[in-house]
């Protein structure tokens, strides 16, 4: 199992979850993600907390990194810490993710795995149709669709407390946010996606920012399946949808 000696000093390994479904860690809880694909993956985590939590993230028997998480805002935009990591470049086929038995007691946080094949429990997920009509997030969410060979258009809309999520297509993900400053784009690079040693380069994924409620791109569908996760705060992500429209 690929767990760092000093995580297992640290923290009590609390399930082994193959289908990326969403869990809960604690102070001194930790849980290996297993049978990850060789595509990108991101491993978001939440703070259920009013406190700033760390975990930490351990893969190939390599020490733990270590990342913090801002304390869950009362109101207003809130974001989890997405973790890309590509299996298929670092050939860890499972990572583990702790939280220290040094953090505070009464720290939580809520962790699952996203790529185009998971994860499959305790998150929303559904079809988005092809003829336009919006799917909207409820909570947990992940959205996905396979479109056969033509033209689309795929729109990503926000109300009052912007939207950021994560859209993987191939070996390819895209950082969406919408409805939020162009100032937010630092703040993603420094303190949402994290990519340390994790097999994603520079080219492998790209940060869109859109002032607007609405964010749309055209793309051509070639019968593989294409996702969309928020990574917005679970009680924020009500207010957005995205849909597909079929355009030649």
């Amino acid at each position: 199992m690929a767990i760092a000696v000093e995580t297992l000093n640290a923290v009590q390994l609390k399930s082994s979850i193959s289908d990326g479904s969403r869990t809960t860690l604690g102070t001194g809880d930790a849980v290996t993600f297993t049978n990850l694909p060789n595509q990108p993956v991101a491993i978001v985590a939440y703070n259920n907390t009013g406190n700033t939590t760390s975990f930490n993230v351990a893969y190939n028997n390599q020490a733990p990194t270590n990342y913090q998480i801002d304390s869950v805002q009362a109101q207003g935009f809130s974001l989890g810490l997405a973790y890309l990591i590509n299996p298929g470049v670092t050939h860890a086929s499972e990572i583990t993710v702790s939280v220290p038995k040094t953090e505070q007691q009464g720290s939580s946080i809520d962790v699952y795995a996203v790529s185009l094949y998971f994860p499959l429990g305790k998150i929303q997920n559904q079809e988005i149709p092809l003829d336009g009509r919006s799917v909207h997030f409820n909570g947990y969410s992940r959205s996905y669709a396979t479109p056969p060979l033509a033209w689309y258009a795929l729109t990503v809309q926000s109300g009052n407390t912007g939207q950021v999520g994560l859209y993987f297509s191939g070996s390819h993900v895209d950082v969406i946010a919408v409805n939020t400053p162009n100032e937010i784009k630092d703040v993603l690079k420094t303190k949402v996606i994290a990519t340390s040693g994790s097999g994603i380069a520079s080219t492998d994924f790209d940060i869109l920012v859109n002032p607007g409620n609405s964010y749309t791109k055209n793309f051509y569908g070639v019968s593989s399946q294409l996702v969309y996760s928020p990574i917005s705060a679970a009680n924020t992500t009500q207010d957005g949808s995205i849909s597909i429209q079929k355009i030649s």
